[in-house]
């Protein structure tokens, strides 16, 4: 009993804890979002580690402060599920030759990318990340963004949008941290100063589940990051104009506080039915009496009863058997107080070789009335089993 109360609870506590994940995810059939954040500072740089193809961090990828992503290049090689094309395409984008290493701010050497950080923002960009169904009914990755900048920028200038993973594991067991699944280069914007340009960059469910992203079965662990990679008009060199990181919005992000109210008061409500129905059941676990009978002899038969009272009075009203069973004499009522122990006799016209079905008339204070039935083996054999091998008489069931 106690076992089926607590399912019964444990079932509503789901249930009411869930029910804020189900308003989210009703949400997220319009949209989930979330604000783009402020740009890192800049001693916050963007360190791109490239990984050899055991899985491991190329030498000084723990090196510096900043937002870290790995990439990996293998799978071809070593027949890894994890994409490798957005790595490649990188690698030859950054020109690159030679063994796996780590760039810090698109730049091969840590000093180097400190002398070419900016002092201040060069552009304001403002927008959201929102996750929509597309037509496909997948979902996908909206940016409606908003940015000026505030110099004349290259026409090298480019935003680069990442998407990773915080823990990846491929199918071989390979493990990864802050994998990058999928890149998505921007340039149709205004360069010029003080030109603003409105945009939503969309990238489609179908595109990101074949990178192996799926917000669906898997929202959480799951990061974005922008970063506008140019110079400004008239410099040769590149750099990292601006760098914005957060992780993916989920379908909590679409919940409000009133989103709880409900499911709260449900999940009170069924604490409180719970706690009623486990607290009524211990009650009337210690209140229920234990019944023993046995026979005592067998010529006459004679049936002894031991009787223990639970936490409450119990009052014994009668007692009868069935037919060929016939009880000699009638029966007096009986009351146990709470605790105590209380033995009587039943004696029986004649013994049958038939099994012996008898009913007692069983009240509780506060639990009620029941007819408790047991059945014994015939007199003769009950008397033989507990003399050789002691107290084999069974207790019927509660009616």
């Amino acid at each position: 009993m106690r076992g089926v109360l607590f399912l019964i609870a444990f079932a509503a506590l789901l249930t009411s804890c869930a029910a804020p994940m189900a308003l989210a995810s009703e949400n997220s059939q319009s949209i989930v979002s979330k604000l783009i954040p402020a740009p890192e500072a800049p001693s916050q740089m963007l360190i791109e580690s490239f990984l050899q193809d055991n899985g491991d961090a190329p030498d000084g990828a723990d090196e510096g402060e900043g937002v870290r992503l790995s990439w990996w290049s293998w799978s071809d090689e070593t027949g890894s599920d994890w994409p490798d094309d957005d790595a490649k395409a990188r690698y030859g984008q950054l020109g690159l030759i030679g063994e796996p290493k780590t760039l810090y701010n698109g730049q091969p050497e840590e000093s180097t990318a400190r002398s070419l950080q900016v002092e201040q923002p060069l552009l304001d960009f403002q927008g959201q990340i929102e996750l929509v169904r597309d037509e496909s009914g997948g979902i996908a990755i909206s940016l409606p963004v908003v940015f000026t900048p505030g110099v004349n920028l290259s026409d090298s200038t480019v935003f680069s949008i990442f998407i990773s993973e915080d823990r990846a594991v491929d199918q071989h067991g390979r493990v990864a941290h802050n994998l990058v699944r999928d890149l998505m280069p921007q340039i149709g914007f205004s360069n010029q100063a003080n030109n603003t340009t409105e945009t939503t960059w969309t990238v489609p469910s179908t595109h990101l589940l074949a990178a192996g992203i799926d917000f669906e079965a898997q929202p959480h662990g799951w990061h974005i990051t922008i970063a506008l990679f140019g110079g400004v008009d008239g410099e040769d060199e590149d750099r990292l104009l601006s760098l914005h990181h957060t992780s993916m919005p989920t379908p909590w992000d679409g919940v409000s506080s009133g989103d709880f109210f409900l499911p709260g008061f449900l999940l009170l409500l069924c604490v409180v039915i719970a706690s009623g129905a486990v607290m009524g059941s211990f009650k009337r676990e210690k209140g229920m009496p234990k019944i023993d009978a046995q026979w005592a002899s067998s010529d006459p038969p004679l049936l002894q009863f031991r009787i223990l009272a639970g936490s409450q009075q119990v009052t014994l009203n009668g007692c009868a058997c069935i037919e060929p069973w016939a009880i000699r004499g009638g029966f007096k009522r009986v009351k146990i107080s709470a605790g105590h122990h209380h033995e009587f006799t039943i004696r029986f016209k004649r013994t049958e070789p038939q099994d012996c079905h008898i009913s007692l008339n069983v009240e509780v204070d506060e639990l009620g009335s029941w007819t408790q039935h047991l059945r014994l083996p015939s007199s003769r054999d009950g008397v033989r089993s507990v003399e050789d091998d002691g107290d084999k008489a069974t207790a019927g069931d509660e009616a």
